[in-house]
């Protein structure tokens, strides 16, 4: 790497930092001021009644970083490509008023040349963001998936599982799923035949997941099997005990069906797991995240290529201006292709709504790149 391109990546990288630290500490520095007296009530609950005013507001911020310190690797999968074309947009402008880029050119280096390690960094951070998606994201879900009723907890709480289908028809329900210990409190599955009819009912005090097999380990499990005869009459069997029950209903696809936003902090691992069953109701949503988060990364360098013209010129030039006009083009842009690539279109597959921004992108983004007068 020659000396312009380390000092260009450099800058691009501190500029990043500075930028997106700033917003994440402004985020979370509001959130924590609108909902102080909250993080305040749990202090208090976990301290002494004597416990004095320094350490009810050290309490506080621990409560705080608890619960906001997670949030930095969300905060940095859903905002990489906007704050990186803001540390880039700072970074030539910086270089436009100091008359750097005129010098470049008059050392017989072109703007295309300077583009280089730009794109390069915008490329780093995406892969980057696979990492975090693939092994960070995935370990600090329950943490996530908190509301501010739940400051301080180590994961979310137990909520209700109403009747909910697997892929062979059957019915589960729990007042109870505890998402961190993968637990189901009193939970009852009826088992339906082809006409729709209850031929078995199992219930159990608690069930526990088991990966290795698929299944929930009943405690206390019973089944009672329901006879129809031709006449219409019903009749059971004796509870019997069961110990298992094997179902693609594992505690990740309970989660997606509760928390929306879960399907995007899994890891492509658990995506594949989940897809193993081929009738299981998510299959196009989590294809469509599976495939959106390798698209995000051509889309960052593509919408990049998009914006750099706007800062990329042999002359300085009003730069408030330009930079103005570039958010204008560009938030919006990447509002677009956020919907595009998580709702479901109708008849287009979810590899190719993914990756359906990308192919709309490439000849806008090779055009406007063209256009740099070098």
């Amino acid at each position: 790497m020659q000396i312009l391109d380390r000092y260009i990546v450099v800058r691009v990288l501190v500029n990043f930092i500075i930028l997106f630290l700033l917003l994440y500490l402004f985020a979370a520095t509001i959130d924590v001021i609108l909902n102080l007296e909250r993080f305040d009530e749990v202090a208090r609950a976990r301290l002494p009644e004597d416990a004095g005013l320094f350490r009810r507001m050290v309490a506080s911020l621990g409560l705080a970083f608890n619960f906001h310190g997670p949030q930095f690797f969300q905060f940095y999968a859903y905002l990489h490509g906007l704050v990186a074309i803001g540390a880039v947009g700072f970074t030539l402008s910086q270089m436009s008023r100091n008359r750097e880029l005129v010098a470049m050119l008059a050392a017989g280096r072109s703007l295309f040349r300077a583009s280089a390690p730009i794109i390069w960094v915008v490329l780093g951070l995406g892969l980057l963001q696979v990492v975090n998606q693939e092994l960070i994201l995935p370990r600090l879900a329950p943490l996530l998936l908190r509301g501010h009723d739940q400051i301080g907890m180590e994961g979310t709480s137990a909520f209700p599982v109403p009747f909910t289908t697997d892929s062979q028809d059957r019915l589960l329900q729990s007042p109870a799923f505890d998402p961190s210990l993968e637990t189901l409190q009193t939970p009852s599955i009826i088992v339906r035949d082809d006409r729709g009819r209850t031929v078995q009912r199992i219930r159990a005090s608690s069930a526990r997941w088991d990966a290795a097999q698929d299944a929930w380990v009943l405690e206390q499990g019973t089944a009672v099997r329901i006879r129809h005869d031709d006449s219409g009459a019903t009749s059971a069997s004796r509870p019997e005990p069961i110990d298992l029950y094997q179902t693609d209903l594992s505690p990740d696809l309970l989660t997606v069906r509760r928390f929306g936003q879960y399907t995007g902090m899994l890891s492509s691992f658990q995506i594949g797991s989940l897809l193993e069953s081929p009738d299981v109701q998510e299959a196009d949503t989590l294809r469509r995240s599976r495939y959106a988060r390798w698209a995000t990364i051509l889309v960052n360098m593509l919408v990049m290529m998009i914006a750099l013209p706007f800062f990329m010129h042999r002359e300085p030039s009003n730069l408030l201006a330009r930079s103005l006009l570039c958010a204008v083009v560009v938030v919006p842009m990447y509002l677009v292709v956020a919907t595009f690539m998580l709702v479901p279109l109708p008849g287009i597959s979810p590899a190719l709504g993914a990756f359906l921004p990308v192919i709309v992108l490439l000849p806008v983004a090779l055009a406007r790149f063209g256009w740099i007068r070098s």
